[in-house]
């Protein structure tokens, strides 16, 4: 898949037509796999690429100004998620409020300068300054420009569609199992490996200190049952939170694998978070945390039996 970088350059890439989708794809859960998966049939059957469009930085974050950090996947995740899913090309657009103020019809012309033969979208997309029109006014834009327009329904979970803010909202709930039933997957969480405080090791529990992408959404805080990706997927306690047992600080993303060696300085390392086990909170002293990690260890399925649960 190529990575472009604005119009010009995609159609400089591209020698003939060819179908799109836009959107934020935050997350890239079960409904974006749907909407690109029906992108991939059309261009398939017309003989055409298959071309994505996102932005970057999400727009929320130029105009919504959230509160705290909320990306599901940052630019290159979201770009090796799409990758996989098969398109042939992802333009990312870098928003700013001049792009934000683009009408629809001139984002729409800009992209397709007739060469643009089919337009697959979400049920609920909107463009155009202030989101201000929706497919229907999408669809009467296309059909001037002798564009074909698809629109995809929405993907239930439950009784609601899946959304990249029911996602935020069970993260931030730690519902670690209810978002990767919308996203298709655990919510991966990484960063680069920093050094800590080594109150881990002092416990006998040795850690591995996470630096996310400041945009990054972390969840709840609490302990996670996880897994490292690549390797063997070793399986491993996440814990997020400011160690309140040892007083209050900036909250902190740490991994512990059991019989691991850890990982360099420097590195980057990248967990997926599979189950919540337990909220934050502070312990009377180290010896309540040791217990308490022990008995983390024996839910996660991940303490030896007769044994300290250490490595």
């Amino acid at each position: 898949m190529r990575i472009l970088s604005s119009f010009a350059e995609l159609h400089e890439a591209l020698s003939g037509t060819f179908s799109a989708t836009v959107g934020n794809f935050d997350g890239f859960h079960r409904g974006h796999a749907a909407v690109v998966s029906e992108l991939l049939s059309v261009a398939r059957a017309r003989g055409v690429p298959a071309v994505g469009v996102t932005f970057d930085p999400h727009p929320l974050a130029v105009v919504g100004l959230p509160e705290r950090p909320f990306v599901l996947t940052t630019v290159a995740e979201r770009a090796g998620l799409m990758a996989e899913a098969g398109l042939d090309a992802l333009l990312v657009l870098q928003f700013d409020r001049g792009l934000a103020a683009t009408s629809a019809g001139d984002f729409l012309s800009a992209l397709g300068r007739g060469r643009l033969t089919h337009l697959v979208l979400g049920y609920d997309f909107r463009m155009g300054r202030d989101r201000g029109c929706d497919v229907n006014g999408i669809a009467a834009i296309a059909s001037e420009a002798g564009c074909g327009l698809d629109v995809v329904p929405p993907v239930m979970h439950g009784a609601e569609p899946v959304s990249s803010s029911r996602i935020r909202d069970a993260l931030w709930a730690g519902g670690a199992g209810d978002a990767a039933a919308m996203l298709g997957r655990s919510y991966r969480l990484g960063g680069r490996v920093v050094p800590g405080a080594g109150i881990g090791t002092r416990l006998g529990y040795p850690t591995a200190n996470l630096e996310p992408a400041p945009e990054k959404l972390i969840p709840s805080d609490g302990v996670y049952r996880a897994s490292v990706v690549g390797g063997d997927g070793a399986p491993g306690l996440l814990y997020i939170g400011s160690r309140p047992t040892f007083g209050a600080g900036a909250r902190r993303v740490e991994l512990h694998v059991p019989g691991g060696r850890g990982a360099a300085y420097g590195a980057e390392l990248a967990v997926d978070v599979v189950e919540f086990i337990r909220p934050d909170r502070a312990f009377a002293n180290a010896a309540d945390l040791q217990a308490q990690i022990l008995l983390d260890l024996r839910a996660a399925g991940l303490a030896r039996d007769g044994g300290t649960g250490r490595p």
